[in-house]
């Protein structure tokens, strides 16, 4: 039980990856209080609330800290459709709007929730926020303009917030992942992405695991939500400022 008696936020609960973090924090014994910017369905417990509204976020936030008494772990999986900004497809295809929107959306949530969180964390003296990306920011992958820019943004983000919330007692840190085949954004992106190349989905999986990974095979979303679990907990005490590099090898530093 890793993660016994913390309050977890998880904003993009709603997502796949998100769903998965949430269920691996409540395993590991946390109270996860789970958050989507729209409604669903087949999520009753999901609160609705739009990570990009720095007012609905601080109130939100505001009532989540009232009620269990602290805030100890925030993690944001919220995110624009890839299909929305023409991920996958070569740049020349991609407008400046397009081009804009996962910074706007899935780097700018990182930042509000971040500092909303802060308020909370810095006068506990204690706290862990943790950002996600992907091999993206790291390899230089073609057909990803847009993700490929936040998502390194978002790393220069979680360094620079580590240094600043540090001292308060606040852990800053992230998790960057390879592509999860059983999700449904790396199905999209993987499709879209082989398309270029002549290959299925299937193909382009083998592609990858193949010839960009160390360890020739793919996490799942159930493997990454378990480094989050890690990151969150005291284990990972002296991590910060770091990215936890769940590549299979992708990614060699």
């Amino acid at each position: 039980m890793l993660l016994e008696g913390r309050t977890a936020l998880v904003f993009g609960a709603g997502g796949y990856l998100g769903k998965h973090i949430a269920e691996r924090f409540e395993l590991e014994g946390a109270t996860v209080f789970r958050s989507s910017t729209s409604a669903k369905p087949d999520q009753p417990t999901l609160t609705v609330v739009d990570a990009t509204d720095e007012d609905a976020v601080d109130a939100y936030i505001d009532g989540v800290s009232g009620d269990a008494g602290s805030i100890d772990i925030v993690v944001n999986m919220s995110g624009v459709e890839p299909g929305r900004y023409k991920h996958g497809k070569p740049a020349s295809e991609v407008s400046l709007e397009q081009f804009m929107m996962p910074l706007t959306v899935d780097t700018a949530a990182q930042f509000i929730t971040a500092k909303s969180a802060f308020r909370h964390m810095s006068k506990q003296g204690s706290g862990v926020i943790i950002v996600n990306t992907s091999t993206l920011a790291k390899v230089g992958s073609p057909w990803s303009p847009a993700l490929t820019a936040s998502h390194a943004a978002t790393e220069g983000l979680m360094r620079s917030l580590s240094h600043e919330y540090g001292p308060a007692g606040v852990r800053v840190l992230g998790v960057r992942s390879e592509a999860m085949p059983d999700s449904p954004t790396i199905e999209y992106t993987f499709s879209t992405m082989g398309a270029n190349m002549g290959l299925s989905f299937g193909e382009m999986k083998d592609f990858i695991e193949k010839n960009k990974t160390a360890l020739k095979k793919l996490p799942e979303a159930k493997d990454t939500a378990a480094v989050f679990a890690f990151a969150a907990s005291d284990m990972a005490q002296f991590m910060a400022g770091t990215m936890l590099n769940n590549s299979a090898g992708h990614i060699v530093d």
